[in-house]
C-alpha cells in the first residue's frame, strides 16, 4: 500500500516537525491495525510542488497538518483544490488531519468553493487542531464530522528523547528563550507591529533580563528571514553572538527549546514545541490560531493580545513561569490525534479498530525510531533551496536596480545635452538683447 502525506516543506522548521511527528504516528497506527513494515510505504509531497505521478500512484492521501486551510498569505488553498480534484477523479481516499484554520475569513465565492472541496467523494475524514466550530459553516452537506485534535508536533518529546535528555543534563542555570521573527509576519497577518516595534519589545525584555540577572537567549525557528531579522535586531541593541541561536534543522530547534525553562514565543510552533517538552510558554497573538492553541491546552491567559504585550507584563509573567515546575503536557490531549488516525485508517482499510494502543504503548513505539539523518538531510536541502530562493530574489532586485541606474544615467546624459543646446541658443539671444538695450543698435 502506497501512502502519500502532504505537508509544508519550509525552513520554518515547525512545519517540518509536523511532517516528522505525523509520519511516526501514522506508522504506529498502521501497526496497531495489524499492518507490518512490508505492507505499506509512506512518501511525502510538498503542498506547493504538486507531483501528479505521486498522487495518482497513491492508495491513500493524508494532509498531515498545519495552517493549510484559510484564505491567507500562505497560498495553499489552490493546491488543496488541485490535489483533491485529482484524487477524486482517480478514486483515491483523502484524509485531512490536524489542519490549522488560519485567518478563516472567506467571502461568499471562496466559502462556496471550500464547501465544494469538502463535499468531494474522495474526502473521507477531517480533523482540525483548533476549534471545529469555526469550520462547520463550510462543511455543510459533508458525510463526516469534523473532529478537534492536537497538532502532531506535541509528540516531539517522544521522537527526540535522547537529544532532549542530553541538553537537559548539560543545563546549569535557568534560561528564558526569546523567540524572534521577521517583521513582515505581522503585516502579513494585518497587525500594525513593525520590525522596529519588535526590536523595541525585545530590547526592553533583554534589558529587564540583564537588570534582574536572568539568563536569556534569542532564537528563531530556523527561517532565513527570521534569522536575518534576529541578526539585525541583535546588532542594533547590542546582544552578543553567544546569546543567539540560529537553527539549521528541526533537530536544532528542538535542542534549542529543550535548553530553556520558559519560552517567550511568537511563532506558534515555538509554543507547541515548548508544550511538548513540558516547558511553559507565553505567546503574542498575531494570528487567531494562537489563542485556540492555548485554550486547547488549558492556559488561555498565556496568549497575550498585542496591545497588552508590554515587555514589563511579559517579563513579570515569565518570572512566574520559571517557578512553574509542575507544568506538563496532557497525555489525553496528545492521544486525540492518535485516536483519530487509528479509527479513520481502520474504517478506510476495513480493519477492526477496537483495540487502540494506550498512551504508554504509543509513546514507546513512536520512540523506537528517533529522528535521524534522513530528516536532517530533508531539512538541509529545504534550507539550501530557501536560501537560494532568497539570494535569487536579491540578485534579481539588484539587477533591476542596476538597470534603473543605467537608464537614469542615460536620461541624465540626454537631458544634459539638451540643456547645453538650449543654453547655447538662449545665451546667444540674450547677448543680442542686452547689446541692443545698451547701445540701441545691432551687435556687429
Amino acid at each position: 500500500m502506497k501512502i502519500l502525506t502532504v505537508s509544508f516543506f519550509d525552513d520554518n522548521f515547525g512545519d517540518m516537525l509536523i511532517r516528522i511527528c505525523f509520519d511516526r504516528l501514522l506508522t504506529v497506527a498502521l501497526k496497531n491495525l495489524g499492518c507490518n513494515d512490508g505492507d505499506f510505504v509512506i512518501d511525502n509531497m510538498h503542498i506547493k510542488e504538486i507531483d501528479e505521478e505521486k498522487i495518482c500512484s497513491a492508495d491513500l492521501i493524508l494532509f498531515s497538518g498545519g495552517a493549510m486551510f484559510g484564505f491567507n498569505n500562505l497560498g495553499s488553498f489552490d493546491a488543496i483544490d488541485a490535489i483533491t480534484a485529482l484524487a477524486d477523479e482517480k478514486g483515491i481516499p483523502v484524509v485531512f488531519s490536524s489542519l490549522g484554520i488560519n485567518n478563516m475569513h472567506a467571502d461568499e465565492e471562496s466559502g462556496a468553493r471550500l464547501n465544494a472541496i469538502l463535499r468531494r467523494k474522495c474526502i473521507r475524514a477531517m480533523s482540525v487542531r483548533e476549534s471545529a466550530n469555526i469550520f462547520t459553516p463550510y462543511a455543510e452537506g459533508c458525510s463526516f464530522d469534523i473532529v478537534s485534535v492536537c497538532d502532531p508536533a506535541v509528540w516531539t518529546k517522544h521522537i527526540y528523547r535522547s537529544e532532549i535528555a542530553e541538553v537537559k543534563a548539560a543545563k546549569k542555570e535557568p534560561v528564558i528563550g526569546i523567540n524572534v521573527v521577521r517583521g513582515g509576519l505581522f503585516k502579513a497577518n494585518a497587525k500594525k507591529w513593525t520590525l522596529d516595534d519588535e526590536q523595541a519589545y525585545i530590547k526592553e525584555l533583554v534589558d529587564l533580563c540583564d537588570q534582574k540577572g536572568v539568563e536569556y537567549r534569542l532564537f528563531t525557528n530556523g527561517s532565513v528571514l527570521d534569522n536575518n531579522s534576529m541578526a539585525y535586531i541583535a546588532k542594533q541593541i547590542g546582544v552578543p553572538d553567544e546569546k543567539l541561536i540560529v537553527p539549521d534543522s528541526t533537530r536544532e530547534v528542538v535542542r534549542a527549546i529543550a535548553g530553556f525553562d520558559t519560552v517567550l514565543a511568537i511563532r506558534m510552533h515555538a509554543a507547541i514545541i515548548s508544550y511538548a517538552l513540558d516547558i511553559p510558554s507565553l505567546d503574542i497573538v498575531w494570528n487567531e490560531k494562537i489563542p485556540y492553541f492555548y485554550k486547547s491546552i488549558g492556559y488561555p491567559d498565556r496568549a497575550l493580545k498585542m496591545e497588552f504585550s508590554t515587555p514589563q507584563v511579559v517579563f513579570r509573567m515569565a518570572q512566574e513561569l520559571l517557578e512553574d515546575k509542575a507544568f506538563k503536557a496532557d497525555e489525553a490531549y496528545l492521544m486525540t490525534l492518535y485516536d483519530f488516525l487509528y479509527k479513520t485508517l481502520g474504517a478506510i482499510l476495513k480493519k477492526p479498530a477496537d483495540s487502540p494502543y494506550a498512551f504508554t504503548e504509543v509513546s514507546h513505539m513512536i520512540g523506537l525510531k528517533e529522528s535521524g539523518v534522513d530528516d536532517d538531510l530533508v531539512d538541509y536541502r529545504t534550507k539550501i533551496r530557501r536560501g537560494r530562493h532568497c539570494y535569487q530574489a536579491l540578485f534579481n532586485s539588484d539587477m533591476d536596480r542596476r538597470q534603473q541606474i543605467r537608464d537614469l544615467k542615460k536620461e541624465v546624459k540626454e537631458m544634459k545635452a539638451l540643456a547645453d543646446e538650449y543654453k547655447e541658443k538662449y545665451e546667444s539671444k540674450l547677448t543680442v538683447k542686452i547689446y541692443r538695450k545698451l547701445f540701441g543698435k545691432k551687435k556687429k
